[in-house]
């Protein structure tokens, strides 16, 4: 993604889809800081007191060409993100063709086509960088998130068991797959 692009969402709003970059580390830690407030991020991986990211890594991981991080903005306020990280294993048969994804949107913007917006941007990106498997893990009890996914055609290919524990309760985590024309 090389440029800005505006859309409307459901509910009528405009915002703004661009690439993130280094600079943007700070306005990233300040939207993770907003996201774990929110109740309803209760089953998802980002928690309340998580240590803020290496900035000098973070920065690395946005400027890194085998990643791509898109956020969306209504105004000056990020919204949500998505993202993809070329799998690199020491095998160079498997180097970059497969890529760990993830999209995180804050809950007053849910269900109004932003999740989705975010993905196909995600995906075109890895089609033209080689990607041909998705992957991306979530926890039993986000069904939002699970079903959004099945939706937008990634498949259940296993399940990890005992990973976090959230409200004492142990938390399993799907692993999903999507493979790219």
């Amino acid at each position: 993604m090389n440029r800005a692009i505006k859309i409307k969402l459901k509910n009528g709003k405009i915002v703004t889809i661009r690439r993130i970059r280094g600079t943007d580390y700070d306005t990233m830690m300040r939207f993770f800081d907003k996201f774990v407030r929110d109740p309803s991020t209760k089953y998802t991986s980002q928690y309340l007191g998580q240590p803020k990211k290496n900035k000098e890594s973070s920065i690395a991981l946005y400027d890194d060409t085998n990643n791509l991080f898109v956020g969306a903005w209504d105004g000056n306020e990020i919204i949500g993100i998505s993202s993809i990280t070329k799998i690199l294993p020491k095998n160079r048969k498997y180097r970059g063709l497969s890529g760990e994804t993830g999209t995180i949107i804050l809950d007053k913007y849910t269900s109004k086509g932003l999740g989705k917006k975010l993905k196909s941007i995600v995906e075109k990106w890895a089609h033209e960088n080689g990607v041909h498997r998705l992957e991306a893990g979530v926890f039993h009890k986000n069904v939002r998130s699970l079903n959004n996914l099945i939706k937008n055609g990634y498949q259940i290919v296993g399940i990890k068991h005992d990973v976090a524990i959230v409200d004492k309760e142990w938390m399993h985590e799907y692993i999903l797959e999507k493979i790219l024309d």
